[in-house]
């Protein structure tokens, strides 16, 4: 088992909020200033992420409710996965991301101030 397949360490960052819906759900994450939306599957899979930090129980989880192969469920987990994590809605292991203010970000690119 890969090192993707592992979900025990996932955190949600403290700035990461939630307001789901019948057609889904928004993520924001206050600390980008940004707003993510996920389909009904996205926010089925993200609420299953949240109780169960494995890949193989968030797989099983989704085999109880969709009829879709168990290996093309997994590789959407795991994609899925990896867009949570370059967002920055999700973080693996023990640090969490730097908090910056929104106005920082406007002025500060890679660590450059900006001209």
């Amino acid at each position: 088992m890969n090192e993707a397949s592992i979900l025990t360490d996932i955190t949600i960052p403290s700035g990461v909020r939630q307001t789901a819906s019948e057609d889904g759900a928004v993520l924001l994450d206050t600390e980008q200033g940004i707003c993510f939306s996920l389909n009904p599957v996205g926010l089925t899979i993200w609420e299953l992420l949240k109780q169960h930090p494995s890949v193989e129980h968030v797989v099983y989880g989704l085999e109880q409710q969709f009829h879709v192969p168990r290996a093309q469920l997994r590789a959407d987990v795991l994609e899925f996965v990896a867009q949570l994590e370059a967002r920055r809605l999700i973080c693996r292991g023990t640090q969490l991301p730097e908090k910056r203010s929104w106005i920082d970000r406007m002025f500060h690119k890679n660590g450059d101030t900006a001209h």
